[in-house]
């Protein structure tokens, strides 16, 4: 078999909706602050990490992780993201979530979906719980590549044998860095990069 790995973006790929940053954002009403963020990112002027830092210092007062869990664990799965794991499971690949989400929710997923492989970002909380503002950088939006790579080296196989799986502008690299980059949606800056575009994650399983 030539693919040993399946590695999945998070919001917009295995979840429907908003991303978890978008859904903290609406309930502190700093969306436009946050996205003054964006656009310093985007534009080169800060790092993801720093991103992260401003953004999460907009939340006020500073939350407490019983309120984050509420906010983030309320997500819908794609459609038919629990049969097509699934089946990849069945035959005998690995599957793993890649995402700047937050690990709140791509370990939630993981645990639901019983996928063993998981990269992403983390809230740091003070001893009682509280949000203090620092973060767990590990994958950054626009460089999620580098995060596919620490993980394949880990897991001691080449980028020929994994399959990437993504939805937007941010996942070109990822989708690249793989043997097989698929868009899971008709996106228009991935359809010169992506090596297939599916409409249903159903469609995946064709192309195993």
């Amino acid at each position: 078999m030539r693919y040993k790995l399946v590695a999945f973006d998070l919001d917009g790929t295995l979840l429907s909706g908003k991303s978890s940053w978008w859904k903290l954002h609406q309930h502190f009403g700093t969306i436009e602050f946050s996205l003054e963020n964006m656009r310093d990112y985007e534009e080169g002027r800060i790092t993801y990490d720093e991103w992260m830092r401003r953004d999460i210092a907009l939340w006020k007062p500073s939350p407490h992780i019983t309120t984050l869990n509420k906010i983030l664990l309320n997500y819908t799965l794609a459609p038919h993201a629990e049969q097509v794991v699934s089946t990849i499971k069945e035959k005998n690949l690995e599957v793993a979530i890649v995402t700047t989400g937050l690990d709140i929710v791509a370990n939630s997923v993981a645990s639901k979906l019983r996928i063993p492989n998981v990269m992403a970002n983390s809230l740091v909380f003070d001893e009682n719980g509280f949000l203090t503002g620092r973060v767990t950088f590990n994958v950054d939006l626009f460089e999620k590549d580098k995060a596919l790579k620490r993980l394949i080296k880990r897991m001691g196989i080449s980028k020929s044998q994994c399959i990437a799986v993504g939805d937007s502008k941010y996942d070109a690299r990822f989708l690249k860095s793989a043997g097989l980059g698929i868009a899971c949606k008709k996106d228009k800056d991935l359809a010169n990069v992506a090596d297939a575009i599916i409409l249903n994650l159903n469609e995946l399983l064709d192309l195993i």
